[in-house]
């Protein structure tokens, strides 16, 4: 029997990035394992375990090939082997040909999501080649996964949504995230925090393992996520539970807002020919006070301005009425009352009055979103809100609290200052969403789809994909399909030939990332886990002629005149550059594959002493930045809920689980094991009312379209509404589709991002007709 090699490394399957430890046997990776010295190794879920199996699946993509059937036929003889070098050479050629054709805008590149495969160690590779390239248009879903927690909270703290520091809170909230499936080293920290006395308030339509931990359980109905967070924030204010020194000091609280026009008050609006640009705040006594938000300091430094207060001041042109932020977002929220929260978001009033307590009793708070609020059709003022409740916390960048940044600076490998502002421009759908992710080069599946079928605004003619599965990820299906099937030249990276990989003209074997190293630098589980950066080792050899997606770039680069860009293919001298603030080599790593702690520790209040990175240099309550592109600076305006539409009186809502990561791994027999059908989550009210039992299969109609799914049985979820999962693709009994996104519309987007409301949609249930196909 051959002695097993065991090897440090961290699984890449999901958002969590385990740290574990890889168990090889006769150069096959046979199992992995927890590694509890690692900052994020406490656990392993069933898709890291199940490793083995993918890395040696069967199936596996293990040469290029060209198609030479129809689109969409995945059997063996719809396509021919090749080499890499016809792969490469061909996809140079004609690549390069419709760039200098038509401009490199009319290629699209379609990126799996790297909080949930294998991408996260290529991502910043493959970005920092679509840059060189000239794309702007990367298809990245961001709107619908990311975008809201990482960029829109910018909004109000000019950085991200921060790490929740867990190990020091005394109250975790947690709004429409269930880390038990999404996220399992975080859900280790916070049983930890749990077990020392840390509170747990739970936002979820849908009872979770913390919603039955929690001290404080709202059962939010879906869509009114906004309206809730107002109304605790209403709550807060009212009964005084504020940090009125954090607000006064580090916020823009005490700067005032025009009432006319609904923008911030400047010098210039007062005439003040010296200070133009200066804002202005109000002290007690009614005295105007200017502020220098360039410098984010008063300019009477013995100034003391006032939280609460309203001028009317002479201006060139008439008086101008004026409040205080503070004063104007207390009144912009008056309407939203705790009877409000009850009544139109469905949560008890017991629990809402005790949420408010425990995030407004002066402890230490720390909180996480994500798609569970992300995927709203106002899911940046959404966030927004939830991001104004917390800022009257006083705890965003405190111990115990959500801090951003990282143990140390590195540097940026994707290179936006590859692309030039004109190209950037150019993105598709950015006119109409100007301060959304197309201003990044991350746009919409359907603006690509519009380029190319309609060639509007410009045609795009070829996509390349690394591991984007639109079909089984992105709602309008059928209409994906026709725009596939359109392109001039469709290329696609990945393990398998799956659904959408099969409408490819060329497709590329990937490398699985326990076949390629891998850097990370930092393990956002905790702030001790981001001081550890590691650089994981390739654990087995490639699969075939199987290459990784920063391999592939490179190759691409070549041919296409672009490998200055890329560290003329020298993937250390890529590390050195990210690792070179820290002092660390890949040399360095290479020698210490379990990783390396940093010896610093993730900064505290990094605004104090040089403020926040805002216009402002404060955190802002009152984005002039939304206002000054036609949005609401304050997210206040009544909720434009949508009527059910007639004959669909279900809410329908999607949830992630634990024993799947999107549209992966349903060929892997452990995890279909565990689920081998999709399910549709409702109360038994609910299944009663339709004559459903557990385990029947019911059709979920739309408007949109239908699919498929097997009743399960949820008690303590609220009737009316019903959960299913997306990344379900092919079909069920008879021929009935069992994807989601075959169902669902693109037609009310966030206007803001163009997130959709995935979360809350309506539906019907029926009888599983097995004598129609699928739509």
């Amino acid at each position: 029997m051959t002695d097993a090699t065991r090897i440090p490394a961290f699984c890449t399957q999901c958002r969590s990035r385990c740290g574990c430890i890889a168990v090889i046997e006769g150069g096959r990776l046979t199992a992995v394992e927890p590694d509890p010295r690692h900052p994020s190794g406490a656990k392993l879920c069933p898709k890291g375990r199940a490793a083995p199996e993918l890395v040696h699946h069967p199936d596996r993509l293990t040469r290029p090939l060209r198609r030479v059937g129809a689109k969409g036929d995945r059997s063996a003889d719809a396509w021919a082997p090749i080499s890499w070098d016809e792969a490469l050479d061909e996809i140079g050629a004609r690549l390069g040909g419709i760039r200098d054709a038509g401009g490199p805008e009319q290629v699209a590149f379609s990126v799996t999501t790297p909080s949930g495969t294998h991408m996260s160690d290529s991502i910043a590779w493959v970005e920092r080649f679509i840059a060189a390239f000239g794309s702007p248009n990367t298809i990245y879903s961001t709107e619908i996964c990311n975008w809201h927690k990482d960029v829109a909270t910018r909004f109000t703290y000019g950085w991200d949504i921060g790490t929740p520091d867990v190990a020091r809170a005394d109250v975790v909230l947690l709004w429409g995230w269930n880390p038990t499936a999404t996220w399992l080293a975080r859900s280790v920290e916070i049983q930890k925090a749990l077990k020392r006395g840390a509170k747990l308030v739970v936002v979820d339509p849908r009872p979770t393992l913390y919603s039955r931990h929690a001290a404080s359980w709202l059962r939010v109905r879906p869509g009114a996520d906004r309206l809730l967070a107002l109304c605790l924030a209403r709550a807060l204010i009212d009964a005084g539970r504020i940090d009125g020194d954090f607000l006064t000091r580090w916020t823009d609280a005490p700067l005032l807002v025009r009432q006319d026009i609904g923008r911030r008050l400047r010098g210039r609006d007062l005439g003040w020919t010296d200070a133009p640009e200066a804002m202005i705040g109000l002290d007690a006594a009614g005295r105007l006070l200017a502020y220098d938000p360039a410098e984010g300091r008063w300019l009477d430094e013995t100034a003391a301005p006032t939280l609460d207060g309203a001028v009317t001041t002479p201006g060139p042109e008439g008086a101008i009425p004026c409040r205080t932020v503070f004063a104007t977002l207390r009144d912009a929220l008056s309407p939203f009352t705790p009877e409000r929260a009850c009544a139109e978001a469905g949560v008890d009033r017991a629990a809402f009055d005790r949420a408010a307590e425990l995030i407004g009793g002066g402890g230490r708070v720390a909180y996480y979103a994500w798609n569970g609020v992300g995927q709203s059709a106002d899911a940046t003022q959404t966030d927004r809100a939830i991001s104004i409740l917390y800022a009257l916390t006083g705890c965003y960048g405190a111990a115990g609290g959500n801090v951003p940044g990282a143990a140390a600076s590195f540097n940026p490998l994707y290179g936006p200052d590859l692309l030039g502002e004109a190209q950037r421009a150019k993105a598709l759908g950015r006119d109409a969403r100007p301060l959304g992710p197309a201003g990044q080069g991350w746009v919409t599946a359907e603006a690509v789809y519009d380029a190319i079928l309609e060639r509007r605004p410009y045609p795009v003619r070829a996509l390349v994909s690394f591991g984007g599965n639109l079909l089984a990820a992105q709602p309008e299906t059928a209409r994906a399909r026709q725009a596939l099937e359109a392109l001039d030249l469709h290329v696609h990276a990945d393990f398998f030939l799956n659904e959408t990989a099969a409408h490819a003209d060329i497709v590329l074997p990937a490398a699985t990332s326990w076949e390629r190293e891998g850097l990370r630098p930092g393990f956002d589980a905790s702030l001790e886990g981001l001081r550890r950066v590691q650089l994981r080792p390739a654990v087995v050899e490639p699969v075939g002629e199987a290459r990784g997606d920063t391999e592939i770039v490179m190759a691409m680069a070549e041919r296409l005149g672009l490998s200055a860009q890329m560290f003329d293919g020298d993937v250390d001298a890529g590390y050195a550059h990210i690792l070179a603030p820290t002092g660390l080599t890949p040399q360095a790593l290479r020698a210490a594959p379990e990783g390396v702690t940093l010896p610093d520790e993730v900064r505290l209040r990094p605004f104090d002493p040089d403020g926040f990175p805002t216009p402002s240099k404060r955190l802002e309550l009152f984005s002039d930045r939304l206002a000054a592109a036609g949005y609401d600076a304050l997210p206040c305006a009544p909720p434009q809920e949508a009527s059910p539409p007639q004959g669909y009186p279900l809410r329908l809502g999607c949830a992630k689980t634990l024993t799947y990561c999107h549209s992966q791994g349903r060929n892997l027999p452990s995890l279909r094991r565990l689920q081998p059908d999709p399910i549709l989550q409702m109360a038994p009210e609910t299944a009663a009312e339709y004559g459903l039992a557990e385990g029947d299969w019911t059709e979920v109609r739309t408007a949109s379209g239908r699919f498929a799914a097997r009743a399960a049985i949820v008690k303590q979820l609220a009737p009316g509404a019903v959960y299913a999962q997306h990344g379900w693709a092919g079909a069920g009994p008879d021929g009935s589709t069992l994807n989601l996104n075959a169902a669902m519309s693109v037609e009310r987007r966030d206007p803001i991002s163009g997130s959709l409301p995935l979360r809350a949609g309506w539906c019907a249930l029926g009888t599983v007709e097995f004598n129609s196909p699928p739509k």
